[in-house]
């Protein structure tokens, strides 16, 4: 009965799940008014944590376990994959590319590995702020991923942690 196991395809994971970045109050997408990428989900479905506003510099955490598969030159965005290849974008802020990497310190390096909840990016909230752009932090799975199922949680409107699952993924 082994012998015929071998020729099973060996899922990695049964499920994948996705941690918020950073402590945080939980958004939709739809409350980004950001019609033409993440608020229509053309990005992926997903969600977005709002910093508090006394938070001057975060340090971010990974929001799976996976390897960094794409950082943008400008640090504000990351791709992570996860063993099973379900891809996730955490995009910090909206227009932050115009920042042009200021305020922006990536921790890490493609193809690194990384463990859910590691640091991953330093990112100065205050310098988004002043230049007047959202600062949220946006996390979503890429439709690339061509996952099975998923499963967001409605903590919409709830402080949560980097502890908390959002999203379970089944791939």
């Amino acid at each position: 009965m082994r012998f015929f196991n071998l020729f099973k395809k060996n899922k990695v994971e049964e499920y994948v799940e996705i941690s918020p970045v950073y402590e945080g109050k939980l958004k939709s997408l739809q409350e980004l008014n950001d019609p033409a990428c993440f608020s229509s989900e053309a990005l992926g479905k997903g969600f977005a944590i709002e910093f508090s506003n006394d938070e001057n510099e975060v340090i971010l955490k990974a929001p799976i376990t996976g390897k960094i598969s794409a950082i943008f030159p400008t640090k504000h965005a990351y791709v992570f994959e996860s063993l099973d290849e379900v891809k996730v974008l955490v995009h910090i802020g909206l227009d932050t590319v115009n920042l042009k990497g200021e305020g922006f310190e990536s921790l890490v390096s493609i193809e690194s590995m990384v463990k859910k909840g590691e640091p991953f990016a330093k990112v100065n909230l205050k310098l988004i702020r002043e230049n007047n752009l959202v600062s949220d932090a946006i996390v979503t799975v890429l439709p690339e991923s061509n996952v099975h199922s998923m499963d967001i949680v409605d903590l919409n409107g709830s402080f949560i942690t980097t502890d908390n699952v959002v999203i379970r993924v089944k791939k």
